[in-house]
């Protein structure tokens, strides 16, 4: 529609870029009335083959799944809405799941609320990843290559946060993996 509209009035034909194409996303999504999108985008999610979540049709999952999170965060009952912070918009969280070896097997971005705990989300990535023995698993932090096991209350968009602050004054290479717990 922009596309075209623009190539109207200029006679050029204009892409869209993702800074510009979330907030029209967001707009049209809430005044859409789709009251089933969150329980669409789960079942996308959980039943779609994962290489058919790389590329594009991820990013479009992803910007429906990070559109309708924004959404539901909103409160339109307070008549003073303060507007969504970067924070809002970035409650992404990827994680790494590797093999006993470490190697890489996959990875998932999945939106994660900050008071989402650990054990949450050793829940969820136990579906995502058809496991059956969660107790085994576990949920770890890496800082600089040193790896920590999240305790069961911690809250990792809380840490991942902290990390960003960390790296503005210092080079941090962080992320998030899932693996056994070695025993």
């Amino acid at each position: 529609m922009i596309r075209d509209q623009h190539l109207e009035y200029t006679g050029v034909p204009r892409s869209m870029g993702a800074d510009e194409f979330l907030p029209l996303f967001i707009y049209v999504l809430a005044l859409s009335g789709l009251s089933t999108a969150g329980q669409e985008v789960m079942y996308m999610q959980c039943l779609l083959d994962p290489p058919l979540l790389i590329g594009e049709p991820g990013y479009y999952l992803t910007t429906l799944a990070s559109s309708i999170m924004l959404l539901k965060s909103l409160d339109f009952d307070k008549p003073q809405q303060v507007l969504p912070t970067v924070g809002h918009l970035q409650s992404m969280l990827q994680i790494h799941f590797t093999d006993a070896d470490m190697k890489e097997i996959a990875y998932k971005t999945l939106p994660v609320n900050q008071n989402t705990t650990t054990a949450d989300l050793l829940c969820s990535l136990a579906s995502k990843f058809r496991l059956d023995r969660i107790d085994d698993y576990g949920l770890y932090k890496v800082e600089d290559e040193a790896e920590t096991l999240l305790a069961r209350q911690e809250c990792p968009q809380l840490i991942k946060n902290q990390w960003f602050v960390e790296s503005l004054e210092r080079d941090i290479n962080s992320y998030f993996t899932f693996h056994k717990i070695p025993r």
